[in-house]
Order: structure tokens, then sequence, then C-alpha cells
């Protein structure tokens, strides 16, 4: 059978790390789940490591790699881009980004969307983040080793946020404590080899955002994006009363409001030039209400769990940089919609047996 015009014409996509509620799971549904326009530009290709990814049997085609650290997955990697002529391959997980951005050459022609390769300790180290901000001249959140915790709860007081600094995604190791008796309690249970940090807790749950600017190659700003957090349901790692305030950790799956906030979006849009971003960048951000100070408490240069929210009210930021990338295409302000609450749930996929991977 031969294609019609349209599909013949697609550009060829690799996504990796499609597994459920994933960064990679989010970018494939920009592009699956998108409108026809969008679904008629673009072959998907979803990999992942584990034949249980969700991901993989939503996508176009499909195919198992190794894990990002072996010295099998980037010659994996080169196998597929022959195999399927791939346009484009866009990283789902942070463990992937540096193995790709640092060894696209190899990988040519197929372009490695990503952000700037100088950018990723701020991702991968919390430590660098602080500093980083504090060197650009923005309000930082103490943030001191965890054997450092007295001096910090003596300056500032409890609760206080325990979480790695390195290396680490979602809310894994992440810690609301409430009392110095709990923080000793936890102590003999951190993992040290993710160098973990103390932090003051910061403003409250009502007032947390997570931000999306979106730069093209040229480092030329496109748009922001700003989802209001609403802390409860998935959304929700743990949750504790202080005095007058309710403060909560988010499990790093965002839910929330998709809102106008003028005064956030050109804070995070000065941030991003500052920092050269090009590609995506994701701010989350509190903002205090006892000094309307805005403290930045997560920088990471790679596209985010609220990907695919953002794609369906019309800030598709993993089709616009593919078009950039491939095409050259420019773009000004997006028109997405706001006003618009995004709830999220599980989903699951079932697959008969002669078409699971292994």
């Amino acid at each position: 059978m031969t294609p019609s015009p349209a599909l013949a014409s697609r550009k060829t996509v690799l996504v990796t790390g499609v597994g459920g509620r994933s960064v990679g799971s989010g970018i494939l549904h920009s592009l699956v789940r998108a409108s026809d326009e969008v679904r008629a530009r673009w072959r998907v290709i979803g990999a992942d490591a584990d034949p249980f990814a969700w991901g993989l049997y939503k996508a176009d085609a499909a195919a198992l790699l190794p894990y990002a650290n072996s010295p099998d997955y980037l010659p994996a990697v080169r196998r597929l881009v022959d195999e399927h002529h791939i346009d484009a391959i866009v990283p789902g997980t942070e463990a992937e980004i540096r193995p790709l951005v640092e060894n696209a050459a190899q990988l040519a022609p197929a372009v490695v969307i990503a952000n700037r390769l100088d950018l990723l300790p701020l991702m991968l180290d919390k430590f660098a983040t602080a500093a980083k901000l504090a060197e650009l001249g923005y309000a930082v959140i103490p943030t001191v080793p965890l054997a450092e915790w007295r001096d910090i709860a003596n300056q500032h007081g409890f609760p206080l946020i325990v979480k790695p600094t390195r290396e680490t995604g979602g809310s894994r190791g992440l810690h609301l404590v409430r009392d110095a008796e709990e923080l000793e309690r936890l102590l003999p249970l951190v993992d040290q080899r993710t160098a973990p940090c103390v932090q003051p807790y910061v403003g409250d749950a009502e007032h947390e955002y997570t931000v999306g600017v979106l730069t093209d190659r040229d480092g030329k700003l496109i748009d922001s994006i700003v989802m209001h957090r609403k802390l409860l349901g998935l959304s929700l790692l743990t949750a504790t009363k202080v005095d007058d305030r309710r403060c909560a950790l988010s499990t790093g799956y965002s839910q929330g409001f998709i809102v106008r906030e003028p005064k956030i979006q050109t804070f995070c849009e000065r941030l991003a030039g500052q920092l050269d971003s090009r590609g995506p960048l994701n701010v989350q951000l509190r903002i205090d209400p006892r000094n309307d100070q805005t403290y930045v408490f997560e920088l990471h240069p790679r596209f985010s769990g609220t990907t695919p929210i953002r794609a369906d009210v019309g800030f598709n930021e993993v089709d616009v940089l593919l078009r950039n990338a491939l095409s050259g295409e420019t773009f000004g302000r997006l028109g997405y919609r706001t006003d618009v609450a995004a709830i999220r749930a599980f989903e699951h996929v079932i697959v008969p047996l002669d078409k699971f991977l292994s």
C-alpha cells in the first residue's frame, strides 16, 4: 500500500525513556496525541530499557534500548538512527541527555533536541543551582549539606526540607521534616551518595508554580507558560500545617491551573536569557506571601513532566523545537489557552503478548 503524501513526508523522531508518568511519555503524548496537523508532521519511534514502558505501545514503532550508562547504549541508538532514518532524537530521561548531547556528532544526521550542555549541572546538582542563582542576583533558599542541619534549624526553624542534590528525578529522597526528633530519625536512612542537603521550607503550599520558558536554537525567546500548582491527590507527597500556613511537597506529578501571570513570566524569561537557555527550560518556584519574594527551588534545562499538559492547551514545545531545529521555522508567542484546570490521573494500556517487546 502506498502511503499518503502527508504520511510519506513525515519526519521521524526517536523519543527515549517513554515509561509511564515519565517526562519521555509526556514528550510522546505531545506528538502522538496532538492535533491532526501535528501528528501529520511526525512519525514517532518510542524507546525504553523496560518492555513494560507504556509509551512503547503508543508510538508508531518501538524499540528497546540499553540503559544510558551501558557501553552498548550509543551503538544501539546509532543502529536505530540508521534503521529508521531518524531525523531527530528527543531524550526523555535526565540520564540520557548528557551522552546524547555529548555524542551528537556521532548520531548525525539525526539532531538531538536538548538544551545546552553547559546548563546540565543546574539540573543535576542543587548546590550548583543555588550558586548560579546567587551569582545572577536572585534570592536563594539557603542550601547546606545535611550534616549542617542544626545551623539551618537555628536560623530558620522548622519545617525543613531534606533532598538529594545530585542526579535525581521527581520526588525521590525528598522529605518534609517537622522537628529535630524526626530529622534525627531520618539521618541514618538518607542515601549519602546523593550528597543530601537541607533547606528551610519557604512560603506555603498555595503559592507554588511551575513555569516553562521556551527559546529556539539561537536563544531567541518564543514564549513562557505558568501553572499554578495544586498540591493534592497525585501531586501531593506529604503535607503538614505550621502556625497558619500549609506546608506541602509535590510528588513531581504536577497538576493545577494554567494562568496568565505576567510578573512570573517576566521573572522566568529574564532568568532564561541570563542563562542563555536554548530549548526547553523548566523553573519551579514559590512566592513567599510574607515578603512577596520569589524563590526558585528547581531549575531544569529539559522538558517537564507538565509538557503534555502544555501541549494540550496549545503550548506544544516539542513540536515547536522540532520544527525550529529541522526546518528552521521561527515562532513568536504561541497564543495558548489559559484559565483552565489541568487534572491528572493514571493511565494504562492493554498489550497482546504477541505485541509485547522482549
